[in-house]
C-alpha cells in the first residue's frame, strides 16, 4: 500500500507540472518508480468504428523510460499494430483502467508481430493503463510498462491510478488552459496583468492573491460575483456554498494536505471489477447564476502549485471564469503581438487559416502572387516555421477565432 505521504509528493509534482514540463516528468519518474515501472507515457489516439476498429493517429504528450528506438519504432509502424489499445476499446471501451493480462493472454501476445517486433526487442512486458479522456474517436490515457520477465500489475497499482486519475484529468485540463493563457499573452512579455483570461489565484485560506484584468473585469460587474473583503463573494447562497466547497478542498490539495481530507474514489476496471480508493480532492466545476438573459459563468477550480509560469508561492488553488458570451480574440491579431508581424503579414496569415490558397490570399489583398509569397516567407521567418503546414499548426495551437 503506497503511504500518504507518497501521494501528497505525487500530487504536488503532478500539479507543477501543469505550469512547468520538466516537474511532469520529475511526475512521471516518480510514479515509475512507485509501481516499479520501466516506462510511462502519455498519449491520445484517435481511431473509427466502421465495421471493425481502425486506429488512425497518434500523439505523444510525455514519455519517460522508452529508448529513442522504441518510440521511433512505434511512431513509424507499431502504433497501427498496437493490441493493447485495439482490446481495450473493442472490448472494454466503458472501464477506466486495466492490466495488460486482461486484454490479450500471454500466449496470445507472443504470437503477434507486435511481440516479435516491438515487445520483445526493447524488452516491454506488462502494462497498466488509466483513461484521462475519451470523445468520439478519440481515447486518451496514460500507461507503464515493466521488463517482460516482471511480474504482472496488480489490484493495488490500480488503486493507486485510480487515486491519482481525476487530477491527472484536472492537471492536463489546467496544463491545456494555461497555454492558452501563454500563447494569448505576447509570451508573458506584458506580465499577467495584461491577460484577457479571466484568472483568480487563492491563498490556502481562500483570499484572493491576483487576478487577471479579464477577472477584474469580470468580478468589477458585480453580476453573480463579486470581490468582498478579499474574497470571492456569490449572490447565490447554494452557489456560495458550492465554491467555497470546492475551493477549500482545492487549496488543500494544492498545499499538500488534501489526504488528510481525503475523499471516495470508484473506478471501472477491465473485467468489470469496480476499483475503490481514496485521493484528496481534485477541485471541480460550476454553474455562477447571472441576471438574465445572461447565461450562467462556467467555473473550473483547480489545486495549483507555483511553476516556471505563474511563479506565485502563495497559491494553492487557481479558478478559471468563462464567459459564454466573451468573443475570443483573432489568432491573427495573438500571432501578430507573439511574433511582431505587420498588420498585412497578420491578415495573410489569417486568411491561409481560413483556407484560401496564395492566389486567392492575393485576390483578397489586392497584391500580385509574388508578393504574397514574399510576405509569406516573411511570416515563416518571423514565426520559425519552415512549411505552411507548420505556420497553420502553429496558429490553431493560439486561443481566439
Amino acid at each position: 500500500m503506497v503511504a500518504e505521504e507518497d501521494i501528497s509528493r505525487l500530487l504536488l509534482l503532478l500539479y507543477e507540472g501543469a505550469t512547468t514540463p520538466a516537474r511532469f516528468q520529475a511526475f512521471l519518474n516518480e510514479l515509475a518508480q512507485v509501481v516499479n515501472a520501466k516506462g510511462a507515457v502519455v498519449r491520445e489516439h484517435t481511431f473509427r468504428v466502421d465495421t471493425t476498429l481502425q486506429l488512425q493517429t497518434w500523439t505523444f504528450s510525455e514519455t519517460i523510460g522508452y529508448p529513442a528506438e522504441a518510440l521511433s519504432a512505434y511512431r513509424q509502424y507499431f502504433w497501427k499494430k498496437d493490441m493493447y489499445l485495439q482490446r481495450c476499446l473493442e472490448r472494454f471501451r466503458g472501464a477506466d483502467c486495466g492490466v495488460s493480462q486482461l486484454l490479450i493472454s500471454e500466449s496470445e501476445m507472443k504470437s503477434t508481430e507486435v511481440y516479435a517486433g516491438y515487445l520483445q526487442p526493447f524488452d516491454i512486458g506488462p502494462m497498466i493503463w488509466v483513461k484521462l479522456a475519451e470523445r468520439t474517436g478519440c481515447h486518451a490515457s496514460i500507461s507503464m510498462v515493466r521488463s517482460n520477465a516482471a511480474p504482472y500489475f496488480d489490484e493495488s497499482e490500480l488503486k493507486l491510478l485510480t487515486t491519482l486519475a481525476p487530477h491527472l484529468r484536472q492537471a492536463l485540463r489546467l496544463s491545456r488552459s494555461l497555454h492558452d493563457l501563454q500563447s494569448a499573452n505576447a509570451m508573458l512579455s506584458h506580465g499577467l496583468d495584461e491577460m484577457e483570461v479571466a484568472i483568480c489565484m487563492v491563498r490556502q485560506d481562500r483570499t484572493v492573491l491576483r487576478l487577471t484584468r479579464g477577472a477584474d473585469r469580470l468580478l468589477a460587474a458585480k453580476d453573480g460575483i463579486c470581490q468582498k473583503d478579499g474574497r470571492l463573494k456569490v449572490a447565490s447562497d447554494r452557489e456560495q456554498r458550492s465554491l467555497d466547497a470546492v475551493s477549500a478542498g482545492a487549496c488543500q490539495t494544492g498545499a499538500g494536505h488534501g489526504i488528510e481530507q481525503a475523499v471516495r474514489v470508484r473506478s471501472q476496471a477491465a473485467g468489470k471489477a469496480t476499483i475503490c480508493s481514496w485521493t484528496a480532492q481534485a477541485g471541480g466545476a460550476l454553474l455562477i447564476a447571472r441576471k438574465p438573459p445572461l447565461r450562467p459563468l462556467q467555473v473550473v477550480v483547480s489545486p495549483f502549485c507555483p511553476g516556471s509560469l505563474l511563479n506565485e508561492p502563495q497559491a494553492t488553488a487557481l479558478i478559471q471564469f468563462s464567459d459564454p458570451y466573451s468573443v475570443p480574440r483573432s489568432r491573427a491579431a495573438i500571432l501578430r503581438e507573439l511574433y511582431a508581424l505587420t498588420p498585412a503579414e497578420a491578415r495573410l496569415a489569417d486568411l491561409l487559416l481560413q483556407g484560401l490558397d496564395v492566389s486567392q490570399v492575393a485576390e483578397q489583398m489586392r497584391t500580385t502572387i509574388a508578393t504574397t509569397r514574399v510576405q509569406l516567407k516573411r511570416v515563416q521567418a518571423k514565426t520559425e516555421t519552415h512549411r505552411q503546414s507548420e505556420l497553420m499548426r502553429l496558429m490553431l495551437s493560439l486561443p481566439g477565432r
